[in-house]
Parts: C-alpha cells; structure tokens; sequence
C-alpha cells in the first residue's frame, strides 16, 4: 500500500505485521512544527506590544526566523533604568544612550506607533543626542511620544522645532521640557497631551490649545508659569491639574470641559470660572492660607459646581467643609447624584459628610473610600476646635431633617479600604445612620481589604476579629428600607 511522504517515506503495514526491533530499516521520527516561526508578522507585533522592549529583543533566540524579527516592532519603550550595569565590586554605570542608539539602528519597522523615553538623566551635553532620536520619531511618523527625563530645573530640554509640526502625533507625554515661546504649534492630529515638571506661560498653553484642534484631554502635573487656563476649544473635554508649592494657577475658564481633576497645592486665590458643561469633578487638594481664606475659597468653588452630577472630594477639601458645617454656614443646593469621598471618617471629617449629605438632595450614590490619613490637616483655633468635641451620633440625628436624599434618591452606599480602617466609632455611627433613616436603600456593599504580611502565610487573627466584629455590627443595625440588602466582601491580597 502505498504511504504517505512527512520528512521521509513512511509506509503503512497490515495490524498483522510486528515490527522487528532489530529493523534496520527503521522510519525516522517525526520531526516537531515550528509554530512559532509560521505566525504571521501582525500577530508577532501584537504580541511585541505586551512586552518590554528587552525581553522582545530576547526573542531573537527563539527561532532562525526570529533573530531579526525583534527589529520590526512598531513599540519602542526605553526606561532610563535599563541601562544600568553592575560591575564585580558593586558600582553602577550607566549606559543608556549605547542602548538606545544600537536598537534604532537595528529598528527596520517603516513606521512606529510608540516610541518612549523615560528616566533618562539629562544634562546640556545630552541635547544633540536627544535631538537625534526625536529625528528619528519623525521619520517614522510615531502617534505616540512620551520623553520623561532626570534633570534639574535649571536644565529643562528645549524641545526642538519640529516637534511643534508632527502632523501626526495622537499622543504626547514631556517631562522636564522647555516650550519655545514662539514657534506656531500645529498638532492636527493630537488628542492626548501630558506635560509635567516644565516651564509654560499663558500664551504657550493657548498656542497649545489653538494648534490641536481634536486635543480632548490635557494633563499638567507640577507645571509652573500658567496663571489663567483659558480652554475655548469645544473638543477638550477633560483637563488635569496637579499642583505643587511653586503653582500659580489663578482662574480655569474652560465652558465646554466635561471632567476636571485637581489635586496637589494650588494657588490661594484659585478660583473656577465658567464650568458651565462639567459633569464630572474631582476637588482633592489643599491651598496655603488662614482658614478663613480656605473657607471662602471652597464656599466659592462648590458655588460653581451645584450643577455636577458626580463629585469626588479629598481629604483637605472634607475637612475644610466640616468648618464650614460646624460654623453653622449652610451649604449650597447641588444636583449631585454620584458622590465619591476620601477620608478617614473621622470627627475631622464626619462634619463635612453632613455639609454634603444636606446640600445633594438628589444623590442616588455615596462611596466612600477609606484612607490612614486620619489627622488634622490644617490649624484650627480653641474656639474651632472646641466645636469637634460632639457625640457622632448626636451629630447626625441632629441633622438628618435636612438630608432630603435619605428620603427619595439615595439607593446604593459603598465603603471601600483596608481591614484596619474599620471599626471607628465614627464610621459605624455613619454606617449605622444611613442603615436606619435611608428609605429607599437598595444595597450597602462592605468592601475590607486584607492583606498578608510580607513573609506571612495567613491573615493576622486581629485583622478578621475586627472584620467579623464590624460584621456582627452592621447586621444587627436596624434598616428603614424593607429591601435594604448588606453585602460584605473580603477579598485577600
């Protein structure tokens, strides 16, 4: 019978026939498929995306074919650390332009998606080089470039004139850079921009603005120079601003932003001025000032954000409303409905959970994310500070006339954060609260995280004693809604 050809002839023989271990003639075997060599060059890509860029290379001892297939890779990310050497008596060199440079000349891919370089330490000496490997970004049409570097302040990389005109670039990420103050910016293409720790003014972040026309998020993170953020454009849709000492940011106006973050230190004389289209803000930070300046700031900001539906607030802004609710200084009405806060819940900040518990009569949901950051964070007067010695309960049975979201919207609460930020007082009294006076409760979702000790096979016994006790707690509350469910969950870490 005639047989079938794999890697040499093989031929069938009757179930009768047993072969003779001593056969001479013996077929022989099957040699394996190389798989990994036959997959095609997009699925290689892809699967060069998901890694770091040293172990793609590594791949090159995978297969014949995949000695070289490394170069092809559209992803280049180059972290300053991977330059690093360790030598016999335990010093360090660094040698990351070498790296850099050998794999772009190796680099055979005609266009490149991503190309990032982070953590690279920068001197004056290093600019041509620089320069150099963003030539290359722009031959390859890169969308997204991300340059981070390790430098003083003294020594910011002046971004180069072309990168002002890659008509192509969809994301861009710079730190420690320096913008002209007169080159036209023309980014038709840019839709994601991330700039930290750099020099800007007004003028530059408006030539930014005017130059990206389908620019929908900006992120600045530690920027100095801006003092008004004027966004007139209709398609930037989210903005981030992180604050540090030497932020002077004075006034936002930006009447087409959906969402806006602040957080760090910002100006004392910071102020929001047309907001008008924002559904989503996010108020975690804290000013320099007397506490009289910082009251009156935030009475000013929540004053413009009475029409957010969702409103996350941090632990600095909370303490300052609690002042402003323990003064007796009634909050302004707000139509929000998703209400997001991290605190503690402690006597600093129980106060303000009261401010905002008054002022959103049509919440449907409260989260609340527990942090260890339980102290005063600001100076407080005896007289101010006399006004926090309340019994938690008191406090809000006290007020719970004008909490009009427990009677009609509030539906879902959710408590979030470690095993040992359970068991306050405070927080049960809150929880204890909202268990017995919400009418319309739906779910209350007890989310404790615990985690195992480095080194540790199995949680701490006092960890679940307090997870079980506030358990125990929690059920025995009485509920005001018929369909109120409790749900607790304890994920290990």
């Amino acid at each position: 019978m005639a047989g079938t050809n794999v890697h040499g002839a093989i031929h069938r023989k009757s179930s009768g026939d047993r072969p003779s271990r001593t056969e001479g003639n013996r077929a022989p075997p099957l040699r394996p498929r190389d798989l990994i060599s036959a997959l095609p060059d997009d699925v290689v890509r892809r699967i060069f995306s998901f890694l770091p860029l040293e172990d793609v290379v590594k791949t090159s001892v995978l297969s014949k074919r995949w000695q070289s297939t490394w170069t092809t890779t559209n992803h280049l990310v180059f972290h300053g650390f991977h330059g690093l050497r360790r030598h016999n008596h335990g010093t360090y060199t660094f040698d990351f332009p070498s790296l850099v440079d050998s794999v772009l000349i190796r680099c055979t891919s005609p266009s490149v998606k991503s190309f990032h370089i982070t953590h690279f330490k920068y001197d004056e000496a290093c600019c041509p080089k620089l320069d150099l490997w963003l030539r290359f970004a722009e031959a390859c049409r890169v969308e997204d470039l991300c340059l981070v570097l390790i430098t003083g302040l003294q020594f910011l990389y002046k971004l180069p004139p072309f990168l002002y005109c890659l008509s192509w670039l969809v994301r861009l990420e710079v730190g420690l850079c320096c913008f002209s103050l007169s080159t036209t910016i023309r980014w038709p293409c840019l839709k994601v921009l991330l700039i930290e720790y750099s020099e800007l003014s007004d003028d530059v972040l408006e030539r930014i603005v005017r130059g990206s026309p389908v620019l929908e998020s900006l992120e600045l993170h530690w920027c100095r120079g801006v003092k008004n953020i004027i966004i007139d454009s209709t398609s930037v849709k989210e903005l981030v601003l992180i604050g540090d000492r030497f932020s002077n940011t004075e006034k936002i106006w930006a009447p087409h932003l959906l969402s806006l973050r602040l957080s760090g230190r910002l100006s004392s004389v910071f102020r929001l001025d047309d907001i008008s289209s924002l559904v989503e803000a996010k108020i975690d930070f804290d000013v320099p000032g007397d506490m009289r300046m910082c009251c009156d700031l935030l009475t000013k900001l929540f004053e413009k954000l009475r029409k957010v539906p969702k409103i996350i607030i941090g632990g600095w802004c909370l303490q300052i409303l609690s002042v402003l609710e323990m003064k007796g200084v009634l909050s302004p009405l707000s139509n929000c409905q998703n209400l997001i806060l991290r605190a503690q819940v402690c006597q600093w900040d129980l106060p303000g959970i009261a401010y905002m518990l008054q002022s959103s009569q049509c919440l449907e949901k409260l989260v609340i994310h527990l942090t260890d950051l339980s102290l005063l964070k600001f100076a407080v007067d005896k007289e101010s500070e006399a006004r926090f010695n309340f019994d938690e309960e008191d406090l809000l049975c006290s007020r719970k006339g004008n909490f009009q979201c427990l009677a009609k919207h509030l539906k879902r609460v959710e408590i979030t954060g470690f095993a040992n930020s359970f068991g306050s007082k405070h927080l049960l009294a809150l929880i204890k609260f909202l268990l017995g006076d919400t009418l319309e409760l739906e779910k209350m979702i007890i989310k404790a995280d615990l985690h195992v000790q480095h080194g540790q096979k199995r949680l701490e016994t006092a960890d679940l004693s307090k997870v079980l006790s506030v358990s125990r707690n929690v059920l025995s509350y009485r509920r005001a809604s018929q369909n109120a469910e409790v749900i607790f969950k304890f994920p290990c870490k």
